[in-house]
């Protein structure tokens, strides 16, 4: 039985105007260049029960060549096209094309009784095959636009939900984590240093726990286009110590050594301070996560650029690295090396999406060379100074800032806080 057509062509009419008995509509498949029957009917308008009467030869060679075609059977069966023989009556059919893209063929036929079709008939079913691939085309169109506005809303909504979901989390987590500190210094007051360990994995655990829901929330604030930066003057190398000092406890627990590679003064920079500090921070604590008893190089400089001075901060680790395949999807939002990789080392795989988001937020980027087995070099090159008028050309570039506005309900961050997103050196 063929598949129904939600297309707009009503073939009993073309039949009418062409003056054949039978109409079958062949569209194409979505995943190959098959061609499927989609409709067939009669003058009357009503779908035909036996739909073998087509000749899939004609189809064949109307598809391939792009022309159309009107040949007639014999009664006895004696002719024959491309080796298949032609049913026994009078055969049209014509491409549906629109440019260089066929829709399919519409093919109609009549009995041997009836004259062949003339030229006239073949430059009727032309143009009418014309029309319907153009409403076909326009019905895609229409199709896709749709998809595309349900897929934003979605996504709207998805980033909504992980904001407010992210506040609403955040809230008694930070009680848990001021809490425990408070108990921290009352045992540690008290004498009592046997409890001191559990109220400090409590913290560990918090303290993982909310880097992980700022970087959810900073993922929304990405997709909704609504990142802000926050630029000031600041020393870099007094930034590169901040992380290199957090990140030091877990080299030292996985025994890998870390060479420092720069110079004591690296200079001021104008650039949003957190978002340095995390991308480094994010980059330090993969390497560190995945070169266990290996060895990490940080080296930083500054070079002059045809459009600027550029700062350029590079992190090497002797640690698994990647294959070709893993590279290439390394930053994708919640991707990772590999499935082994995730449940051996854990992490949700958007610690780098997010880092490149920032880096080409303020007009850098992040740049990988990788060799499965020996290590992975990681490169973020920024600008050495940011002024206001290129961040704000960054966010109006965004396609996804010109989407409908989505209310994060974020409050301000507090520069001096320790709960600031990023801060803490758990890769994820």
């Amino acid at each position: 039985m063929p598949r129904k057509s939600s297309t707009p062509l009503a073939l009993h009419e073309v039949i009418r105007i062409v003056g054949a008995e039978h109409a079958y509509l062949f569209l194409g498949a979505e995943s190959s260049e098959r061609l499927v029957l989609r409709s067939a009917r009669d003058a009357e308008g009503r779908e035909l029960g036996d739909v073998t009467g087509s000749c899939s030869a004609v189809v064949e060679r109307v598809r391939m060549s792009r022309e159309p075609l009107a040949v007639s059977g014999a009664a006895d069966g004696s002719v024959s096209i491309d080796g298949s023989p032609l049913p026994p009556r009078r055969v049209l059919a014509a491409p549906l094309l629109l440019g260089h893209r066929l829709f399919g063929v519409l093919y109609l036929d009549r009995g041997l009784a009836r004259p062949a079709f003339t030229e006239g008939d073949v430059e009727i079913l032309t143009a009418i095959a014309d029309h319907l691939a153009l409403a076909l085309e326009t019905a895609h169109t229409e199709r896709l636009a749709r998809s595309q506005e349900a897929a934003l809303h979605a996504n709207r909504a998805k980033s909504a939900f992980i904001a407010h979901m992210s506040h609403e989390l955040r809230t008694p987590l930070t009680a848990i984590l001021g809490y425990s500190e408070l108990l921290e210094e009352e045992f540690q007051d008290r004498g009592d240093t046997i409890y001191i360990p559990d109220v400090q994995r409590v913290q560990s655990a918090a303290k993982h726990l909310l880097a992980l829901i700022n970087n959810m929330l900073d993922l929304s604030k990405i997709e909704a286009g609504k990142m802000e930066l926050y630029l000031e003057d600041f020393p870099l190398a007094e930034v590169v110590e901040e992380a290199v000092m957090t990140v030091l406890p877990m080299l030292e627990r996985g025994a890998t050594g870390f060479v420092r590679n720069y110079p004591a003064e690296l200079g001021a920079v104008r650039l949003d301070r957190m978002k340095v500090r995390q991308v480094l921070l994010n980059l330090l604590g993969n390497a560190a996560k995945f070169t266990a008893g290996g060895q990490i190089e940080l080296a930083v400089w500054r070079e002059a650029e045809a459009g600027g001075e550029q700062v350029v901060l590079r992190v090497s680790d002797t640690g698994i690295g990647m294959s070709p395949e893993q590279i290439k999807r390394i930053f994708e939002e919640f991707a990772q090396g590999s499935a082994a990789t995730t449940r051996r080392y854990g992490g949700t795989g958007l610690g780098l999406a997010i880092s490149r988001s920032f880096c080409q937020r303020m007009g850098g980027d992040i740049e990988v060379a990788s060799s499965l087995g020996e290590g992975s070099t990681f490169t973020v090159r920024l600008p050495a100074e940011l002024d206001e008028a290129e961040a704000e050309d960054g966010e109006a570039d965004d396609p996804r800032a010109a989407e409908a506005p989505l209310d994060l309900d974020d409050p301000p961050d507090d520069a001096g806080s320790s709960m600031r997103s990023g801060i803490f050196p758990w890769p994820v």
